[in-house]
């Protein structure tokens, strides 16, 4: 039988040669040659074939790289850079998109996913990453709908309310959160649901839960300071905070019955008032700045930091430890987490009947879940705890925690449950961090190593296992996570804050050992303890950690603060940011086409190819004009609105204020002189000094800048006058005129109250422009003034108010 097998064995062969073998010459007679063999070489018949050209092998080798990232799971990644991709989409609309029309999409692309899966996998691939969008701007979409009322213009009414949180500033003054019952004298039509107001009087402070009522005065929350600019209307509308403002007196209150609230209410109200005892204990022990971040770490209340030591922290790149975020939580949980289990290996035969491993991640949860409530569940709050989580039930779960596939985890659940964070610093810059710090030590990890020599080499160096080896691997440790956090958030910090740390390294370097090791644990021993008032002493100790940071933070801070970078382009951010996730997402070579990405961003940023700078900016009430000339802000106000001209200064790289000039000339008319003579003397006056405003006033105030006359006033009878001898009048005043007659561009708040601030840039004219009293007798050689609006043409649920009208009860929304 073996015999036969093997007869069937080299028939196979003998059969397989002849097919392989080509068609062999026969001779005349029609039979086979004795002997036949090709005589090519082998060499010669691979030198016959044309060699792969430079596309086919990079064709074979994106193929090879592209295989390799799909079999580790990448398409898991990209599914919340789409949902997100989908919210920021939507936000970034000038008009809401039909939910009809998104959720039509949502259905076509699961559909064209489902029934093409098995036999189509790019399609189906596409059709998954299409309906992950469409989900995020449907998750958008839901919390859009379902939003606050911002309140459309600002004013003072009688206002009562139930109080729902307090925070209290180092002066010991109190802002309250209070949800408003109903407005009096008067009556506003369209309320907000929740109003924050400060009191200024000395009272005793209204308990949460009480019904508070009194005379404010009302502000509705501003749009963005200047185009691409912050919009500080969304924050509230995503917050749920319709309007700011102050108590005019000291406020009364009364305690409203228990029995009305429900059980959810009441424990809202305690677990509140509890945090507010929990600040208070923390301030007794320790006063000053020490105490005021303590409480930030503790329950997120900041109001007792003083504004030098944020700006100082905000400088070194340290503002991050006053946000209770996803490492000061993970501080706290793992301080639990590894406590638990090295207490119970004391005991060897615990270790060996129970998961101690699994037991200790059940106390960090418990620890992480107390953490949010005590601090109140901030935004951040929830995106830190979500994220440890993901990663503890991962060890529940016997799977390993910090993975990218946990942190995409995480992400498109905050996306589903608020998706407003995308657009936020917050979110980018923690994701990043994250993502960027995963993916190096992964990096690291795989780097190629001889354990041998490994082994041997640490035998020789015993001390490596010393405590001044474990302290030097530690540092250095510390020093690779803050420089890959640093670089990783450093472009989302840059574009939304339009400054980065230049010395951010050094400060963590030096500040993060003190949070980690002595601040953190103290307070979670402080937390532990305060029930049996034993909280003083470990207070101490997180006290004296904290003046240590603060001094850490002003060496620093002496030695160079923040570098300020100017308003950085969407454009650049978008595709900087698409290159960074394909950087950190991708193992292979194909990570190179993410850090081309990146530099394409950074050199958008660059002078030669960003959009040029503004020469002209206004505020959205028209009060405020600020004029750039050379290295410095000129503006029409000796003391501007810091909230506003702060924000122009960092966005413009930190120019320094130029004041306006009284016109000495106007100063010694007299008070029954002619309103367009006034407006001739200060036009006057800034012809002699061009590129600088000089004012008779507040509301009265001219410049001359490239050859162009600009007048900046806020009296209503001067429009006609101005409009005459300008070409460009700003007026602080609602009034219906919508231009000059004569030419000149006209911009009022009423027209601002639609647009929002404004950025013009203007362009050298052919003429010197000289001072006249009428009108000009050819407006057609001024040159062209180019405007961009903030808001102009959005509408949305956080600019609609800005076309409401409270005397008609009415909309006038563009066409």
């Amino acid at each position: 039988m073996m015999q036969a097998e093997r007869e069937v064995t080299e028939h196979e062969k003998v059969g397989a040669r002849a097919v392989a073998t080509p068609a062999l010459p026969l001779d005349d007679a029609g039979t086979l040659p004795v002997a036949w063999r090709d005589t090519r070489r082998l060499s010669d018949v691979a030198a016959a074939r044309p060699a792969p050209g430079i596309a086919t092998r990079l064709g074979r080798a994106f193929q090879s790289a592209a295989s390799v990232e799909t079999d580790r799971g990448l398409a898991f990644l990209f599914l919340p850079v789409a949902m997100g991709a989908g919210a920021g989409l939507y936000y970034m609309a000038p008009t809401d998109p039909p939910l009809l029309l998104l959720a039509a999409g949502l259905m076509a692309a699961l559909l064209a996913g489902v029934f093409t899966r098995l036999r189509h996998s790019g399609v189906a691939r596409t059709a998954g990453f299409a309906a992950a969008l469409i989900s995020g701007s449907l998750a958008a979409a839901f919390e859009a709908h379902n939003g606050v009322i911002l309140l459309d213009s600002d004013v003072t009414t009688s206002v009562t309310g139930l109080v729902e949180a307090r925070e209290f500033d180092p002066d010991g003054r109190v802002r309250y959160l209070i949800r408003l019952k109903n407005t009096a004298d008067p009556q506003i039509r369209r309320p907000p649901d929740r109003v924050r107001l400060s009191a200024r009087r000395p009272h005793q402070p209204a308990p949460v839960g009480s019904q508070i009522n009194g005379r404010a005065r009302l502000t509705a929350p501003s749009g963005p300071v200047m185009p691409g600019g912050y919009d500080f209307a969304f924050r509230s509308f995503a917050d749920g905070i319709g309007a700011q403002g102050y108590f005019y007196r000291a406020p009364a209150y009364n305690v409203e019955p228990q029995d009305g609230r429900g059980l959810v209410q009441v424990w809202k109200d305690g677990l509140r008032t509890a945090r507010e005892d929990i600040a208070a204990r923390i301030r007794l022990v320790l006063p000053g700045d020490p105490g005021g971040i303590a409480a930030a770490l503790t329950v997120s209340d900041r109001r007792g930091i003083s504004r030098e030591t944020v700006d100082v922290l905000r400088a070194t790149g340290l503002a991050h430890i006053l946000a209770i975020s996803g490492l000061h939580m993970a501080l706290a949980a793992g301080i639990l987490y590894i406590g638990v289990r090295k207490a119970l290996a004391v005991f060897p035969a615990l270790v060996e009947a129970l998961p101690v491993k699994k037991i200790a991640a059940i106390g960090a949860l418990m620890t992480a879940t107390a953490y949010l409530m005590i601090s109140g569940g901030s935004v951040s709050t929830q995106r830190a705890w979500v994220m440890l989580t993901v990663m503890l039930v991962a060890v529940l779960v016997d799977r390993p925690a910090l993975t990218m596939r946990n942190v995409a985890l995480a992400a498109i659940v905050i996306i589903l449950i608020s998706p407003s964070a995308v657009v936020g610093p917050g979110f980018q810059m923690s994701f990043a961090a994250t993502a960027a710090l995963i993916s190096a030590y992964a990096a690291i990890a795989r780097r190629p190593r001889n354990t041998a020599a490994r082994e041997v080499a640490q035998a020789r160096r015993p001390g490596l296992r010393s405590l001044p080896g474990l302290v030097a691997k530690a540092m250095l440790g510390l020093a690779i996570t803050s420089l890959v956090a640093g670089l990783a958030t450093g472009l989302f910090s840059a574009h939304h804050f339009h400054r980065v740390a230049g010395n951010g390294l050094l400060a963590n370097l030096l500040a993060m050992p003190l949070v980690t090791f002595i601040v953190m644990p103290a307070g979670l021993l402080a937390m532990l303890v305060m029930p049996f008032g034993l909280e003083a002493w470990p207070l101490r100790l997180m006290g004296q950690g904290l003046e240590a940071v603060i001094a850490a933070a002003n060496f620093v801070n002496d030695l160079g603060g923040d570098v300020s970078v100017g308003q950085i382009p969407v454009e650049a951010t978008l595709i900087a940011g698409t290159g960074f996730v394909l950087l950190v997402f991708l193992t292979s070579w194909l990570r190179l086409f993410g850090l081309a990405l990146i530099c394409l961003g950074l050199t958008l940023v660059l002078p030669p190819f960003r959009q040029a700078e503004p020469d002209l900016l206004v505020s959205e009430d028209g009060r405020l004009v600020g004029l750039k000339t050379g290295g410095s802000l000129a503006s029409n106000a000796a003391r501007p609105s810091a909230f506003i001209f702060r924000q122009w200064q960092t966005a413009l790289r930190g120019m320094p204020h130029l004041p306006p000039l009284p016109a000495e000339t106007v100063k010694k008319s007299t008070s029954d002189e002619p309103a367009p003579d006034i407006l001739d003397r200060l036009l006057a006056s800034a012809v002699r000094e061009p590129s600088r405003f000089h004012c008779a006033g507040r509301g009265l105030c001219a410049a001359v800048h490239k050859q162009l006359a600009i007048i900046a006033i806020d009296k209503a009878d001067l429009i006609g006058a101005a409009c005459d001898r300008a070409d460009l009048v700003i007026v602080a005043v609602p009034v219906y005129l919508g231009r000059c007659w004569s030419g000149a561009t006209l911009i009022t708040s009423r027209t601002l109250r639609r647009s929002g601030a404004l950025a013009i840039t203007l362009e050298e004219p052919t003429r010197q422009y000289l001072p006249q009293s009428g009108p000009k007798p050819d407006p057609e050689i001024r040159q062209d003034i180019q405007i961009r609006a903030a808001l102009q043409g959005i509408t949305r649920p956080w600019t609609i108010q800005r076309y409401y009208d409270w005397r008609t009860d009415t909309f006038d929304l563009p066409n």
